[in-house]
Order: C-alpha cells, then structure tokens, then sequence
C-alpha cells in the first residue's frame, strides 16, 4: 500500500515537474512575442507622428518662404529686407481644417479610384508595391493566410508603406470558407489574429473569395456578410475588373483596355486585380493603368479606409 501511495506521489511530482519546466519555456516566449507587437506598433506610430511633423514643417517653411518674397518686393532695392515670420497658430482656418481633412474627405467631388489586389503575397508582390512607390499612389491588398519570412516581409511592406491590409480568407478553397457559419469565422479570425501578429494591424476589411455574388456557397452569401458586420468588418466587392483572373492569362492591353475603356463611367471605381506568381501581365499593365488614371480630370487613387463607400453586391441591413 505505502508503495503505491509512493508511486502516485511520484507520478503527480514529474507531472508538476513537466508543467513547470513547460512554463519556464513557454512564459517567455510569450513575453517576447508580445513586446515584439508592442514594439513594432511603437515604431508605427512614432512613424506616423514624424510624418505628421514633417508635414506641418513644410507647411511653415513653404508660407514662411512665400511671406519672404512678398516682404523683398514691397522692401525695394535700397531698402532692408525683413521675412515675416509665419508659424503654425498663423495658419488660416481653412488651412488648418484642409491638414485634419481624411483623403476621402479632402478630394470630396473628385473621382476616387481604388486599385486592390486579392489573392497576395506573391512573387510579384514585391514589383507591385514597387511600382505603387514610383508613382506615390497606395492601394489595397486582400490577402490569404501565407506565413514565412518572404510573405511577412511583404505584409510589413504593405502596411508601412501605407497601403490598406484586407482580408481575403486563408485559403480561398470555398468548401472550407463556406461549409458553415463556424468554418468561416474560423477562417477569418486566423487569418485576422496571423496579420496582427505579423504587422500590428486588426484588419477591418474583407473581399469574400469569389465575391459576394458567389455562386458557389450553399450558404445564403447574407449570412455570411451579417457575420462580418457584427464583427465590425466591411466588405468589399468591385465594379470594375481588370479581368486578370480569366484563363488564359490576358495580355498586357487587354488588361489596359478592361480598366480604362470604362472607367469614366464611375465615380467611385474599386478595381478588381489579382497578386499571384502567374499574374505577369498584370504587372506589366500596372504602371500604363496608373498614368491614365492620373492623366484624368478631378481624379485621384485611394486606398481603403473607413470613410470610402464601400462597393457590395449584395445589401445587408
């Protein structure tokens, strides 16, 4: 009897053992893990405060330069020179109220175009945020769950670059999206908890695979789309597409062709892309797309926020 007794208290003795060591390694982790968010989202928004800065001290020092050269003419020659001095209280309140405007907002009257891309991050990620950069426009990316030092890479890229991170399901294979209610937010909330991780950004938006219109789902698409809603999460569908997702693959101008040729029709144009490793020609037609987009009267590229109409298929109250 005294060696069974002392049996099980040895037993439950390596059980506190395992647990403890167990917490001793795991405990830490977490740690790291969790300062390593904090971390980076500290970064973003002393980045964001800097840019914030910068804006306000070009602000001065264009007024400051423009009150200069008023203060030369009226001086003459013969006379001294003396720049007033303009700080940011001189501001006109029209000024003031255009640096607390929202881009939706500050373009109010303008055509907005949105260009987004589903489906990334791919190998051609990395030339799209390019060709974005060159031509300092920013975008939307709806993206599937794809880990990985490249992939992570490129979703930090996405957001620090202030392009808009959506969502667009982990895997796009629509019978585990959509097999139920469960499976779905499942699904979203994976893929929402691994873009947090890796960018500190709790996406709010989403682009269901297929779009909302899908024909796929057995499930009322409506179903899904109040699941979304209570979440707080919008989604996106499209009103112009690229047609880069048809087989086989388009050419370079027939891409061109399918955004631009309708494009004056919309006010508010959201653009259907695709950002896989196949999409080559979308690559080659992104820099053409842009330069007519900007070559447009009142027309300006936006991504995503809070404050844009969003663009749904199918309506949900």
């Amino acid at each position: 009897m005294n060696d069974e007794k002392r049996a099980k208290r040895i037993k439950r003795l390596k059980k506190e053992i395992v647990a403890f060591l167990l917490t001793l390694i795991v405990v830490p982790w977490v740690f790291v893990i969790v300062m390593s968010v904090k971390t980076h989202m500290l970064k973003k928004d002393i980045k964001s405060q800097e840019l914030l800065l910068n804006e306000y001290l070009e602000q001065i020092e264009m007024l400051s330069s423009e009150n200069m050269k008023s203060g030369a003419d009226e001086a003459g020659s013969g006379g001294d020179i003396v720049a007033p001095r303009r700080d940011v209280e001189a501001l006109s309140e029209e000024e003031i109220a255009k640096l607390a405007l929202s881009d939706e907002e500050l373009y109010d009257g303008y055509r907005k175009v949105y260009l987004t891309f589903d489906d990334g991050p791919s190998t051609n990620t990395a030339a799209i945020l390019d060709i974005l950069k060159e031509y300092n426009v920013k975008a939307t990316f709806f993206v599937i769950y794809k880990d990985g030092r490249e992939n992570e890479e490129l979703l930090r890229r996405i957001v620090d670059e202030g392009h808009t991170l959506g969502m667009h399901s982990c895997t796009h294979v629509y019978s585990t999206v959509y097999g139920s209610e469960e499976s779905f937010i499942e699904d979203m909330e994976t893929l929402r908890n691994f873009l947090y991780m890796v960018t500190g950004v709790e996406s709010e938006f989403y682009r269901f695979p297929g779009g909302s219109s899908n024909r796929v789902s057995s499930i009322d698409m409506r179903t899904f789309a109040s699941l979304l809603k209570e979440e707080g999460i919008v989604y996106y569908d499209w009103n112009l597409s690229s047609g880069d997702a048809s087989s086989p693959i388009l050419s370079k101008n027939r891409i061109i062709k399918n955004v631009t040729g309708d494009l004056e029709r919309f006010n508010e144009a959201v653009i259907l892309f695709h950002d896989t490793a196949s999409k080559v020609t979308t690559v080659e037609a992104l820099p053409e797309i842009i330069e007519g987009i900007l070559a447009m009267d009142h027309t300006v590229i936006l991504p995503i926020s809070k404050e844009t109409n969003p663009i749904q298929h199918i309506s949900v109250e």
